[in-house]
């Protein structure tokens, strides 16, 4: 005790020398701190008292707030944390991180301090459980590593590594990626510079962490080709170095390439491997995954129930021994007895398949429902790990109470299971607001194919045709209005910042595509995406603090049968949506008085379809076989409408997939003559309803007849591209329909003007050759000196237009996305909230398309809804032109899609009523000067 007292009052005197004496500087200062802090013979609580003495001493000098104040008041709060009082060293940090954010031209503080300090923070934070504020201040240290170019720094990998294993553990599975390509090069790097042995062991251990996290991610997004290329010789490396738990790993990992090539055998072998690995070196945790993935081997594709039980069972008896795997080992648990739960589904065994859907539950908190989940706070939601486990296991839920009813014929099991799909859809929602890259919406929105096509096959049981309709507007473009949304709360100055991020990662995106991949070259490039696109999510993030309205989840409220005939079908006959799924297609018709939910043969409906588009997109097989099409077509139409067929008038359609226009499908094949769906139908198509009902124009003043025509007429010659002759001449035919008109002819009809001048107009024409698939494999259009890509449609500002016709090939086709359908122009400019647009379906021949054109301006200009003038239009050209060119080749192409209200309101006289009295006035008033 006396040698105890002896070194406090040292320590004392010190400090009282380093504030007033000779030695008061800021070394020596740190220096006192430092061997307070180190010191053996001192307890927590003395360490702590004298530092908090300290501080009082320093308090009403300079160094209380500059690096030096920070440095003591983080060894204070690191003191507290010592004594899990995590409040109080919060709030010593959160005051140093508040000095040094203050004053960032002082001299005398050190901004990269607030690197260290943010991660520090973040532990705290999670040791309170506290995830929202730990995620936070993980971006703050990223972000200020970044900013202050410090990317050397191991507190910045040490961050990236937590960030990529978060990523993963919401399955954002491309930000997960981009953090651990960042990680392992930036900890490889740094490693290199270490020369304690065990320092430079662990610094490697973050490296090759994120590198596994790298790997789950790209076999997460069924990249496994990727994947298998990065693995290569990774066992060699591994086992040089001795790296057990890698080495496991890196079996296991294989093991998932082998079962996605069907190798089975191979596959097992490797996840045994994985196994003797892990289990030699007393990996509890690991073993248990491992028996967890031998069992789905078993059951989903060897198709031996009970030897996946065994191996499920097996898994189970594995303990954890790592307090720090509590939650995972947890998730892990969910996820074995869900799958003993589909064996028992397999089995028919209901009772024992629901006790352990349950069991499954539990392990989030005993006795919970998956309703209990869905009402959960939103952080508790988002702390789950692998949410994948979860949102599956719902979904299996549902089809085991639907299974059950197809057994045993009890209409309860059919309403369970209708209320666990809805569940399931709403937590997929909360996914959709915690994740930000598109690329990953929608992986995941493919993902949720199942869940929609199970569901409306269990309404179509049940006969439930308004729940039906539901699912059918849950299983199409909710990522579309989701966007839509966003805008209408975003400002031009937050989209003026995201815009300039945007352009940048597209650029340099389109410039990696033409370098060959692994070189020098593409390796600066894909390090310059990655930290813009660091970029652009801390701007979203800010957004999304500054304006929660941004990132609501504004697609839960959907569209009913009642709404759609009240918002929709005040002014329309029908609406028609179809859904395809993998095992069936049904479709939903909804007219003024009635709903029906049809059943159509997938495999009857799939060839019919493509044969009739195989006609329709070719002149020649469509001309010199117009029965075998009339055949093909007017089957077609029977499949769809079956029994109820639409009422006679305008009718809105929400396909599946790619398009096919309905104009063109025959009705009647009794005559020589088809009578064609136009006859008697003005067909819009859409998105889906919901995308119906948003206010487009809420904020568009501008004239109705401000237009806009574009007609580069000749390519670069390095396009290779046909002159468009005649384009321009169709220009002028169409302008004077319009009292405001500017047209972009030749070398005006640049790739830059489009940009700049197209949102400022109402009406937008553009002739132009265009692709569906370019060599970057997205759409593409062609001006008169470049190209435009799809993803590089990103204007400065909210458009004002309204209608943009795109007279181009292909414009209404690009890239298919299971669950949010094809991203093509048309959808590109929808996505800007554009809320109408009129493209092409297949390359079709100018001099029809330019009548066809011209034809719509005409009743457009009278008045016409756009359904109806494109409508008339097909029509006229159909009564003007027979033999060949009557063919639907010729006119079928162009569809509308969107809204279709009319953009001119003509005045209730008649031009020539005011033409005559015009003429009388300048008459009398002429009289009248004459006198």
């Amino acid at each position: 005790m006396i040698k105890k007292a002896i070194t406090l009052v040292n320590i004392a005197i010190l400090i009282m020398k380093a504030c007033h004496g000779q030695n008061f500087n800021p070394d020596s200062i740190k220096n006192h701190i430092i061997q307070i802090s180190n010191s053996t013979k001192l307890s927590n609580p003395e360490k702590l008292a004298l530092l908090l003495n300290y501080r009082d001493q320093i308090k009403n000098t300079p160094y209380s707030h500059d690096s030096t104040g920070t440095f003591l008041l983080r060894f204070i709060g690191f003191a507290y944390s010592e004594q899990d009082d995590y409040l109080n060293a919060v709030k010593y940090f959160r005051e140093a991180i508040h000095i040094i954010t203050l004053n960032p031209d002082k001299p005398s503080v050190k901004q990269k301090d607030l690197i260290a300090t943010y991660f520090w923070l973040s532990t705290f934070y999670d040791a309170l459980n506290n995830y929202p504020e730990k995620r936070k201040t993980i971006d703050s240290c990223i972000y200020y590593a970044d900013f202050l170019k410090s990317v050397s720094d191991i507190y910045l990998a040490r961050a990236l590594s937590d960030r990529v294993q978060y990523f993963f553990d919401i399955g954002e599975y491309k930000l997960c990626i981009d953090d651990a390509i960042r990680c392992e090069n930036l900890a490889g790097e740094y490693a290199k510079t270490i020369t304690d042995p065990l320092y430079k062991e662990r610094t490697l251990d973050i490296a090759k962490i994120s590198f596994g996290w790298h790997i789950n991610a790209l076999l997460e997004l069924d990249k496994f080709t990727e994947a298998q290329n990065l693995l290569t010789n990774k066992l060699e490396e591994y086992k040089r170095d001795r790296a057990t738990a890698y080495i496991g790993l890196t079996y296991s990992q294989l093991a998932r390439v082998e079962e996605e090539k069907g190798n089975y055998e191979q596959d097992l072998f490797f996840f045994k491997k994985a196994f003797e690995t892990y289990r030699s070196v007393g990996y509890q945790f690991n073993c248990k995954q491992i028996l967890n993935n031998i069992g789905e081997i078993y059951f989903s594709h060897l198709h031996d129930g009970d030897r996946a039980l065994a191996y499920l069972q097996d898994a189970l008896s594995y303990m954890n021994n790592d307090k720090a795997l509590n939650q995972a080992d947890s998730v892990e648990t969910l996820n074995i007895y869900g799958r003993m739960a589909n064996v028992y589904v397999q089995k028919g065994m209901y009772d024992s398949a629901f006790f352990y859907f349950q069991q499954a539950l539990n392990q989030v908190k005993t006795g919970i429902s998956e309703t209990d989940i869905l009402n959960s706070p939103l952080d508790k939601f988002i702390n789950l790990k692998k949410i994948n486990y979860l949102t599956g296991l719902i979904i299996d839920k549902g089809d085991a109470f639907r299974k059950n009813y197809e057994a045993t014929g009890q209409l309860k099991s059919l309403t369970e299971a209708l209320k666990i799909y809805t569940v399931a859809d709403k937590l997929l929602a909360r996914v959709n607001i915690i994740q930000f890259d598109l690329e990953t919406k929608l992986f995941w929105r493919k993902e949720t194919r199942r869940l929609y096509e199970n569901a409306i096959q269990a309404c179509y049981l049940h006969k439930d045709a308004d729940k039906a309709f539901y699912f059918f507007e849950r299983s199409r473009a909710v990522l579309l209005n989701i966007q839509l949304a966003q805008q209408n709360w975003l400002g031009n100055e937050d989209i003026s910042r995201l815009v300039e991020i945007k352009k940048k990662i597209s650029r340099l995106d389109l410039e990696r595509r033409s370098i060959v991949e692994n070189s020098k070259e593409d390796g600066v490039i894909r390090d310059s995406l990655l930290v813009r696109n660091q970029e652009l999510y801390r701007l979203e993030q800010l957004i999304k603090v500054n304006n929660p309205l941004y990132y609501q989840n504004v697609d839960t409220t959907i569209i009913t049968p009642a709404e759609v005939r009240k918002n929709l079908l005040k002014d329309h006959e029908a609406l028609l949506e179809i859904f395809s799924g993998d095992s069936g297609i049904y479709s939903i018709l909804i007219t003024t008085g009635q709903i029906f939910i049809n059943k159509i043969n997938k495999t009857d409906f799939d060839q019919a379809a493509k044969m009739y588009i195989s006609y329709i997109s070719n002149p020649q097989f469509l001309n010199s076989d117009f029965n075998g099409f009339k055949t093909v077509s007017h089957h077609l139409y029977e499949l769809i409408f079956q029994n109820n067929p639409a009422p006679r008038g305008r009718i809105i359609i929400s396909p599946e997939g790619r398009y096919f226009p309905f104009e063109s499908l025959v009705t009647e094949n009794s005559s020589r003559n088809p009578v064609y769906f136009l006859s008697d139908h003005a067909v819009s198509y859409t998105y889906s309803a919901r995308y119906l009902v948003n206010d487009f124009n809420s904020d568009k003043k501008t004239e109705s007849d401000n237009f806009l025509g574009v007609a580069p007429v000749r390519y670069a010659p390095g396009f290779q591209l046909a002159i468009l002759s005649g384009s321009e001449v169709s220009l002028e035919n169409i302008a004077p329909h319009f009292t405001s008109f500017d047209n972009l002819v030749g070398k005006s009809a640049s790739r830059n003007n489009f940009l700049q001048y197209f949102p400022t107009y109402s009406v937008v024409q553009l002739y132009t050759h265009a692709s569906d698939n370019s060599e970057n494999k997205e759409p593409v259009i062609y001006f008169a000196d470049s190209a435009l890509y799809l993803s590089e449609l990103i204007p400065g500002k909210k458009p004002i237009t309204r209608l943009i016709v795109l007279s181009a090939c292909e414009t209404g086709n690009g890239n298919l996305y299971q669950g949010e359908g094809v991203f093509s122009f048309n959808r590109g400019f929808a996505a800007l909230g554009i809320s109408s647009c009129i493209s092409n379906l297949w390359p079709a021949e100018n001099i029809s398309t330019y009548k066809v054109t011209e034809l719509f301006y005409k009743y457009l200009a009278d008045g016409s809804p756009m359904d109806l003038a494109l409508q008339r239009a097909k029509l006229e050209y159909l009564k003007k032109n027979a033999g060949e060119k009557s063919l639907p080749y010729y006119w079928a192409s162009e569809v509308i899609v969107g809204k279709t209200d009319a953009i001119f309101h003509p005045n209730p006289y008649p031009r020539i009523i005011i033409l005559f009295f015009i003429m009388i006035s300048a008459i009398v008033f002429w009289k009248w000067r004459a006198k």
